[in-house]
């Protein structure tokens, strides 16, 4: 080894020595740095079945409501008492040919549904109080309005009231036509609508009185 090699040897030694000293280590001699540690696979595997999870229970409740909504829910529909709208009104009147007397009626009444989901009135019947004079009634037409929840809401009922007058047995006198009939009405679900607004039972009632002069002309053959 020649005197340049061992002068560099030297130096190196004294080189790395220093470095000692210093607490500075040489690249060659550094520890490699570790990596960035990722976040653990797990972490994402807990978050993703607990939003499944939620998703799936979601879904279960919405289901279960729609089949209740669907197949159980039904409309409340109360009957609105003491309301002008009421009344009787009378369309058309005449004579048949038999001497009857036919009238063609209105009648007006209010209902509220406290329920949810809505209905309507789907049909109605008079059932009579009296039998000083039973007509025969026709219902022609009932206003099937959808009656939504807390809202009042007129329904029209029109029906056709034939009254016998026997005009045959009664001529030139005159009658009074005394009418008492109960209204039953019935929901889309078939449900009859009995109740008031405040829970009590309740029901509408039809009074029709008239006086009529029975005259031989009215009679048609």
């Amino acid at each position: 080894m020649n005197d340049k090699e061992k002068r560099k040897k030297k130096r190196l030694k004294k080189k790395r020595e220093r470095q000692r000293h210093r607490g500075d280590v040489p690249p060659s001699l550094q520890p490699p740095t570790p990596s960035a540690v990722s976040p653990r696979p797990h972490t994402f595997n807990i978050a993703a079945t607990i939003i499944t999870i939620s998703l799936g229970v979601i879904t279960l409740l919405l289901s279960a409501f729609g089949v209740w909504w669907t197949n159980f829910a039904q409309p409340d529909i109360r009957y609105i008492a003491n309301t002008d709208s009421e009344s009787v009104t009378e369309i058309d009147s005449k004579v048949d040919s038999a001497g009857n007397f036919v009238h063609n009626l209105r009648l007006r009444a209010k209902f509220m549904n406290v329920a949810f989901k809505s209905g309507f009135i789907d049909k109605a019947e008079f059932i009579p109080e009296t039998i000083e004079t039973l007509p025969d009634i026709k219902i022609t037409g009932i206003g099937k309005t959808p009656l939504r929840w807390r809202e009042e809401t007129p329904v029209e009922i029109t029906f056709i009231m034939t009254i016998p007058t026997d005009s045959l047995n009664h001529l030139n006198t005159t009658r009074e036509l005394k009418i008492e009939q109960v209204l039953s009405v019935f929901d889309n679900t078939g449900k009859k609508v009995d109740h008031l607004t405040n829970g009590m039972l309740g029901r509408i009632k039809m009074n029709f009185k008239q006086v009529v002069k029975l005259q031989a002309t009215s009679i048609h053959p």
